[in-house]
């Protein structure tokens, strides 16, 4: 406890002085805008988008030219329909474009980023202090939520450098100075675990956050060899990267007798949205603008723009995932608006031999249902989409595995999808292998062109 302060009125500041970062500051303004009136927030996010319009018009060759070509100029832009009129970027635009999405007349500090690829196309961006104090702000305001504040003792299950030994070794030395016990993702494996489980239980965190592959491994691992779970002082669980499914949510909640939060959002543009005590997604709305858009009339994608990086930025951002917004308003009291995430990407549909189509999340809500009647075939499992009619299941066995549990999930698939000619093969391994990133992929189609109908 004593150290927690010590990070939290000494060491953080400094380090933002040093980083000439303003999180702080700006948690403070968040922690009063996300109970403002709607009229107020959409007003504050409409200013920030106009002015970042006119930045980049003025400041950024790509946006100039694109403005230019499309006959768009921001002082024409007085609505979000004016807005949408602006073209998508994507991650092609971004590589064979690169040397123009820059603000060439910038003197300050930038830091570099770059996503793993899992998707397909790899990308590097860069983005200010500014950027990042908006950011780290609001995902210090979600935290909050839960009651962890900054400096509070963290066990943090992400992936670390694979190429420098010596960057893996300051990046573990780097958080212990911060009160964070740093457990490589990629590191994370069932021979590893009853050693990470002993170095969790001496640092006894205050929260974990991390991949949910590994959050849910770890809360596995927990279950079957301890009858009381020794962490005394968990508040709250944050998980990012990969959507956890319900049925692993539920086993990771009772286990750790702690909440489960998701956060969503991509590298390129930082934090989208946090997921409060009353499991409802609210959107950053200060720091993000984001649209919900049917694409040739497929299942609604998400269009996102960073408000807050001038150096690198990320207009009409077509991130590959799909969502909607929730149009009521959270018991929980904030004004934030709401999402939600279909756990799926654009390239995550199911294409029957039928013609029809569903979301991948259908294999999840189907575990969910064995759990239900108490039966975990699946440890851990990855769907393979051979062809419209055959799918692959590579699983590791759960605790009450029978071959019953198999038969009554694929009953349970086939009474929902209404076609018979789907083969299921089961291939029970050790091992579900992760991507480079370190996240493992729940479904994985081999279907070279999905077609775009509706969702069931």
């Amino acid at each position: 406890m004593i150290y927690s302060k010590f990070v939290r009125n000494i060491y953080f500041p400094v380090t933002e002085f040093i980083k000439g970062e303003s999180v702080r500051k700006y948690l403070s303004s968040l922690e009063a805008s996300q109970y403002y009136s709607r009229d107020e927030l959409r007003e504050i996010q409409w200013k920030k988008l106009k002015n970042l319009l006119d930045h980049s018009y003025l400041n950024i060759p790509y946006y100039q030219n694109l403005f230019n070509k499309s006959g768009i100029h921001p002082n024409d832009i007085k609505s979000p329909e004016d807005f949408s009129k602006i073209p998508f970027l994507t991650k092609e635009a971004i590589i064979n474009h690169n040397s123009e999405m820059f603000d060439l007349k910038y003197h300050g500090k930038f830091y570099s980023g770059k996503t793993s690829g899992s998707t397909g196309i790899p990308l590097k961006f860069y983005c200010t202090p500014e950027y990042s104090s908006w950011d780290w702000a609001s995902r210090w305001r979600a935290r909050n939520w839960y009651g962890v504040q900054i400096g509070d003792p963290e066990v943090a299950i992400w992936g670390r450098p694979l190429y420098s030994k010596a960057k893996r070794a300051k990046d573990l030395l780097k958080g212990r100075f911060r009160n964070t016990m740093l457990i490589s993702g990629f590191e994370f494996s069932e021979e590893n675990l009853e050693r990470c489980s002993k170095t969790i239980i001496r640092f006894n965190p205050c929260y974990i956050y991390g991949y949910s592959a590994s959050v849910y491994q770890l809360a596995q691992y927990f279950k079957e060899n301890f009858k009381e779970i020794p962490l005394k002082d968990l508040k709250a669980i944050f998980v990012t990267a990969e959507t956890l499914f319900p049925y692993q949510r539920k086993i990771v909640e009772e286990t750790f007798n702690s909440p489960v939060s998701n956060e969503y959002g991509c590298s390129e543009v930082g934090g989208f949205a946090y997921e409060c005590p009353h499991k409802q997604w609210h959107i950053s709305t200060e720091n993000v603008y984001m649209e919900f858009i049917s694409v040739n009339g497929g299942p609604k994608e998400i269009v996102a723009t960073s408000l807050t990086n001038y150096y690198m930025p990320f207009i009409r951002y077509r991130i590959g995932d799909l969502g909607k917004a929730v149009d009521k308003v959270c018991p929980c009291g904030r004004t934030l608006p709401l999402m939600k995430l279909h756990t799926g990407k654009v390239t995550d549909i199911v294409q029957l031999k039928n013609g029809k189509t569903f979301s991948s999340e259908i294999f999840d809500y189907l575990n969910l249902a064995l759990l239900d009647k108490k039966q975990q075939p699946f440890k851990q499992f990855q769907i393979i989409q051979k062809s419209e009619s055959h799918f692959e299941i590579k699983f590791i066995k759960g605790i009450n595995f029978t071959e019953d549990s198999l038969n009554l999930f694929k009953k349970l698939l086939l009474d929902v999808v209404k076609d018979n000619s789907i083969n299921l093969k089961y291939s029970e391994v050790e091992k579900i292998p992760k991507d480079q990133s370190g996240k493992i992929r729940y479904f994985v189609s081999e279907i070279d062109k999905l077609c775009q109908h509706n969702l069931l």
